[in-house]
C-alpha cells in the first residue's frame, strides 16, 4: 500500500503543481489585462533604475491608478528626465504622467516584467529614498561608485557590472566586444556571485546555530537581491541557497538536482511570468548543466583540482545554455567557448574583490581606493582584453540547424560505437566523430545576419564611406563587423546629437578612420572636419543643412546598405 501511495504521489504532486502554476499565471495575466489608461498624479515607487533609450529616459515605476496598483514603463524627456536621471530603485517620487495599457504587440516585452503598460512622465519631484533595504542597497552602490574614481571609464563601468549587475555605463565598444564573444552574462550578476557572497560571510555564519544561520542567510541574500535589482539568476541562486541551508538546519541531506528543482518550483509558483525571462532560462539551464556535468568533465581534464573544476564548470555551463541561446538568438559565435573559458573563472573573484575593495575604498577615500583597486584593474583588464581579442578574431557563427545536425551525427556514431565495443573503441570512435563534426560545423559557419535598425549605411566600398545618423553606437559596431569592414576612409556624421557623437567616438575606437565629416557644432573628442560648404566624397554629395548633413544618393552600384 505504501508503494502505491508513493507512486500516486509522484503523479499527483507534479500535476497539482502544474495546476497551481497555471492558476497563478492566469491571475497575473488577468491583473495586467485590467490596467486602464488616463492621467495620473501622485506618489510612485521606482521599480527599476532609469536608463536612456532612444532619446528618452526610461523609468519603470509602480503607482495606484483607478484604485489598483500597477507597474508602468515611464518615459521622461526634458526637465522631468533631468530630475530623474540620478534616481534609483526603491525611491519614492511625486509624478504626473499619462498612462496607457500595453498594446498587444508590446505585451510580450512588458508583461514578463510585470509592466501593465507605458506612461509619459510630465513632471517629477523626489520625495524620499524609500524603505530601509533600498536605502542601504543604494548607499552601498554609491560607495562602490565613489571608490572607482581612480579607475578608467571602462574599468569603472565593468566593476559596476561585475559587482551588482549595472550595465548602464558600459562603453559601446565594450558592449560590442562582449556581444561578439557571448560574455555579456558576466555583466549580469549570476548564481556564482551568490556563492561567493556566502563564502565571504562564512566565518560569521558558521558560528550561528542552524536555525539562526537560516535566518541570517535569508536576510543576507534578500539584501543582496535588492542590491543586484532582483536579477532572475540571483533570485534562483538565493532561493536555492536558502533551501540548502534550511535542509541542513532540519538535518536532511538533499541532492543538488533536487534542490535546483525545488528552487525552480518555488520561484515559478510565486512568479509564473519568470518562465518568459531569458535570464531565468539561461540561469536554470547553466546550473542544471553544472550540477550534472561539472565533475564528470573535470575528470577528463589535466591540472590541479581547483583549476579542473573551474574549467569544467565553465564548459558544462556553456553546453547547458546552448539550446536556450540558439532558440532565442538563433546563432552562436564560435569564439564564445574559448572566450568564456578564459574570462569566466575571473568573474567570481572580480565580484568579491570589487565589492569588498569598493566598499572599503568608498569609506576610506580616493587614496586608499586607488591602492585597493589595483587588483580590480588587472581583473577588469583581463576580461576586457579577452573580449577584445575574441571580437577581433572575427570568427563566424553557427546556427541552430547546424548544431542539431551535428548532435544527430554524433548520436548515431555513439550508437554504432556502443555496438562495436570494447570501450576503448567506443571512446576513440566518439573522439573521431566529435572532431570531424566540429570541423564540419566550423567550416559551414557564417557571419551573423546584419542587425536591423542601426541608422548606419555603407554607401560606397571603394573608398569605404560610412554614414551614421543617431545610431545605437554598439549596434553600429555590430553592423560593421557583420559586413566585414575594418578600415573606414570617410565617416560622415549626419547629426550633431549625443548619439551621433558617441557613435563616432566608438567607431574611432575600433576602426582606422582616415577622415570624419560632421556638421558645424558637432563637438566631441574625435578630430573632424566641420562642413560649411558642400563636398564630394566617393561619388556622394555631402551638403550642410540646418545643423545636419544631407547626403545625395550614391552613384556607385556596389553600395551595401543597412538602413532601419
Amino acid at each position: 500500500m505504501g508503494a502505491g501511495l508513493r507512486t500516486r504521489a509522484r503523479v499527483l504532486v507534479p500535476a497539482g503543481l502544474l495546476v497551481l502554476g497555471a492558476a497563478a499565471m492566469g491571475q497575473q495575466v488577468a491583473q495586467l489585462s485590467a490596467a486602464v489608461g488616463g492621467d495620473f498624479e501622485g506618489e510612485a515607487v521606482l521599480v527599476g533604475d532609469p536608463r536612456w533609450r532612444s532619446g528618452a529616459l526610461v523609468v519603470p515605476f509602480s503607482a495606484v491608478v483607478d484604485g489598483k496598483e500597477f507597474r508602468w514603463e515611464g518615459r521622461a524627456r526634458g526637465p522631468a528626465a533631468w530630475a530623474l536621471e540620478d534616481a534609483a530603485l526603491g525611491e519614492r517620487w511625486l509624478l504626473s504622467a499619462t498612462v496607457a495599457p500595453a498594446e498587444p504587440a508590446d505585451r510580450p516585452f512588458l508583461w514578463p516584467r510585470h509592466l501593465a503598460g507605458s506612461a509619459q512622465i510630465h513632471t517629477a519631484w523626489r520625495r524620499d529614498g524609500g524603505s530601509a533595504p533600498f536605502r542601504l542597497a543604494n548607499s552601498m552602490r554609491s560607495l562602490v561608485e565613489a571608490s572607482s574614481d581612480s579607475l578608467s571609464q571602462r574599468d569603472a563601468a565593468l566593476l559596476a557590472g561585475f559587482v551588482y549587475g549595472d550595465d548602464r555605463g558600459q562603453l559601446p565598444e565594450v558592449v560590442h566586444d562582449f556581444r561578439a564573444t557571448s560574455l555579456t552574462h558576466l555583466l549580469a550578476v549570476s548564481g556564482s556571485n551568490v556563492a561567493f557572497v556566502l563564502l565571504l560571510f562564512a566565518p560569521l555564519l558558521v558560528r550561528l546555530r542552524p536555525v539562526a544561520r537560516l535566518g541570517a542567510v535569508g536576510v543576507l541574500l534578500a539584501q543582496f537581491a535588492v542590491l543586484t535589482r532582483g536579477e532572475p539568476s540571483v533570485l534562483r541562486a538565493c532561493v536555492l541557497a536558502t533551501l540548502a541551508v534550511g535542509a541542513h538546519a532540519i538535518g536532511r541531506r538533499v541532492s543538488a538536482p533536487r534542490l535546483l528543482a525545488l528552487a525552480v518550483i518555488v520561484l515559478v509558483l510565486v512568479d509564473p511570468l519568470l518562465v518568459r525571462s531569458v535570464g531565468f532560462q539561461l540561469s536554470v539551464a547553466a546550473t542544471a548543466a553544472i550540477v550534472v556535468g561539472a565533475r564528470p568533465i573535470s575528470r577528463l581534464l589535466w591540472g590541479p583540482s581547483w583549476l579542473r573544476l573551474a574549467l569544467a564548470a565553465t564548459l558544462s555551463a556553456q553546453v547547458g545554455v546552448l539550446p536556450v541561446q540558439l532558440a532565442v538568438f538563433g546563432s552562436l559565435p564560435l569564439v564564445s567557448i574559448p572566450a568564456n573559458v578564459l574570462a569566466g573563472p575571473i568573474a567570481g573573484p572580480a565580484m568579491v574583490w570589487g565589492l569588498v575593495g569598493g566598499l572599503a575604498g568608498g569609506v576610506a577615500g580616493d587614496a586608499v581606493a586607488s591602492v585597493l583597486h589595483v587588483p580590480t584593474k588587472l581583473m577588469m583588464g583581463w576580461v576586457a582584453g579577452v573580449a577584445r581579442w575574441g571580437a577581433a578574431l572575427g570568427w563566424p557563427h553557427i546556427e541552430a540547424s547546424e548544431v542539431a545536425a551535428a548532435v544527430t551525427v554524433i548520436g548515431l556514431c555513439a550508437a554504432v560505437a556502443y555496438l562495436l565495443r570494447p570501450w576503448g573503441t567506443v571512446l576513440r570512435g566518439l573522439a573521431v566523430a566529435v572532431a570531424g563534426v566540429g570541423v564540419w560545423v566550423a567550416a559551414g559557419a557564417h557571419r551573423p545576419a546584419l542587425p536591423s535598425g542601426t541608422h548606419l549605411s555603407v554607401q560606397h566600398l571603394e573608398p569605404t564611406v560610412v554614414v551614421v545618423d543617431r545610431p545605437d553606437p554598439a549596434r553600429a559596431l555590430d553592423a560593421l563587423a557583420a559586413a566585414g569592414i575594418d578600415d573606414i576612409d570617410v565617416l560622415v556624421a549626419r547629426s550633431a546629437s549625443r548619439a551621433g557623437r558617441e557613435a563616432v567616438r566608438a567607431l574611432d575606437a575600433r576602426h582606422e578612420i582616415a577622415r570624419v565629416l560632421a556638421p558645424v557644432g558637432f563637438g566631441g573628442s574625435v578630430s573632424h572636419e566641420a562642413l560649411r560648404q558642400p563636398v564630394a566624397v566617393g561619388g556622394l554629395q555631402v551638403e550642410p543643412s540646418a545643423g545636419r548633413l544631407d547626403i545625395a544618393p550614391a552613384v556607385a552600384s556596389n553600395a551595401w546598405q543597412a538602413e532601419p
